[in-house]
């Protein structure tokens, strides 16, 4: 089942497109531009590829470091191929000097370590003899996501210093993508947390970076828009509003942030005319995803013969309706509840609840027959809606609200429960 909403995008006289399907919209308050600095990178800072074989160091003793670095020339060596021979042609050194580095017998000069350090694309202090501490980028990506789940690491009670780890982190890999982004967001919660201003400035900082490096994201739930929400949240937590209010505005794609504009306005700005909108968009956008998430959750639970969890969906999802609904007015959520009633029927039937299942079709037919006598479509039916143009519903249920109990029943397998069904629609 879906339900979507046809109505004007604005009430500009310049402007006659419809808003899209799915959604509602009022008029937009005026967007300004934001700039943004433009990122110059640190020169001094080497970016190291993913051929690294650690980067957080550890300090160990002098005869400890010569042993790790004869270990490190050899894995790193082997991790890239190269044979002993080869590497020796390569920095114009003899088979036998490899060979006696690698097994500790002697050290390659300082010029010699900084020309290995370039040709196995690590730092100095990786490939001289610190202990490794699995600190490959990967682990180093893990050991960020964790942080922001740690509230030891939050709240700065662990004893592992998070900062510290997040800018060594950012030392040696100032140019991956993953790893400056999870680095905003640790500084984030701290800042947060902590009301530690500097290091929200410092996420800030990082969120911008990051957006510079989009291009290197795989993750399909990551986007500007995504970042620059963080990035908003940041400025408003900093109590720097109007900054936060310019970029949520700007980077609101199908109204992905008329929540929290609507709230920001109404709380932080005063602006109870300014956040009506918002809201009331949001509300409404609010409804159609709530029945895209219990139909999806039903389909799921009735598959899976989950008629339990199926039953308390639904007993949720009908608690959601009644404070929406204006006194004396009808508006497609009494369709909607209809629907669900008649679901909920059809699931007490599979649980052999059968007179429970009857007692939810009677209620069906009352939602029903309600809606059918005055059908109205227009959202501003619903209560908490403010909205100065028609906001219109369409859904794929049926032409009337008993339509969409017939075909509910008539598409389920058990038969009964339509002849039963037959004879509450005879009953007075």
């Amino acid at each position: 089942m879906k339900i979507l909403f046809i109505i004007p995008y604005s009430r500009q006289k310049n402007n006659g497109n419809l808003g899209t399907a799915g959604s509602f919209s009022a008029v937009p308050p005026k967007i300004h531009t934001i700039s943004m600095d433009n990122f110059r990178p640190n020169h001094m800072n080497r970016v190291f590829h993913s051929g690294a074989v650690s980067d957080t160091i550890e300090a160990s003793g002098g005869m400890d470091m010569q042993i790790r670095l004869a270990e490190n020339i050899r894995a790193l060596r082997r991790q890239h191929r190269f044979t002993q021979e080869q590497l020796a042609e390569s920095l114009g050194v003899t088979p036998g000097a490899v060979y006696k580095w690698e097994t500790g017998l002697s050290q390659p000069e300082l010029a010699i370590i900084v020309e290995l350090a370039d040709l196995f694309q690590v730092s100095m202090d990786v490939l001289i003899g610190y202990e490794l501490r699995n600190n490959d980028r990967e682990s180093v990506i893990e050991r960020l996501k964790q942080y922001v789940h740690d509230r030891d690491h939050v709240h700065g009670s662990d004893p592992v210093d998070a900062i510290s780890d997040v800018e060594k982190a950012l030392q040696r890999y100032p140019n991956c993508f993953e790893i400056v982004y999870r680095s905003a967001r640790i500084y984030r919660v701290k800042g947060l947390y902590l009301k530690n201003p500097a290091y929200s400035e410092r996420a800030i900082s990082l969120y911008r970076h990051a957006c510079l490096l989009i291009g290197q994201n795989t993750d399909p739930e990551i986007s500007e828009v995504s970042i620059h929400l963080e990035m908003a949240q940041v400025y408003i937590s900093l109590g720097q509003t109007e900054k936060g209010l310019e970029i949520l505005k700007k980077n609101n794609p199908c109204r992905l942030n008329h929540p929290k504009i609507g709230e920001v306005l109404a709380s932080s700005c005063n602006d109870a005319k300014g956040a009506l909108p918002y809201l009331s968009a949001a509300l409404l956008d609010l409804t159609v995803t709530h029945m895209q998430i219990v139909m999806g959750y039903l389909n799921l639970y009735c598959k899976q013969r989950d008629y339990e969890n199926a039953l308390l969906l639904l007993d949720w999802a009908l608690a959601f309706y009644p404070g929406l609904k204006c006194p004396q007015k009808r508006s497609y959520l009494d369709k909607s509840e209809a629907a669900l009633w008649a679901v909920r029927a059809d699931v007490l039937w599979r649980l052999e609840q059968k007179e429970d299942a009857a007692d939810s079709l009677r209620k069906a037919k009352v939602a029903a027959t309600a809606f059918d006598r005055e059908p109205n479509y227009d959202a501003r039916n619903i209560r908490f809606v403010s909205a100065a143009e028609a906001a219109t519903a369409y859904d794929d249920m049926g032409s009337t609200a008993m339509d969409v109990i017939d075909t509910i029943l008539a598409d389920s397998d058990e038969p009964m429960l339509l002849t039963r069904w037959m004879r509450i629609q005879n009953e007075e």
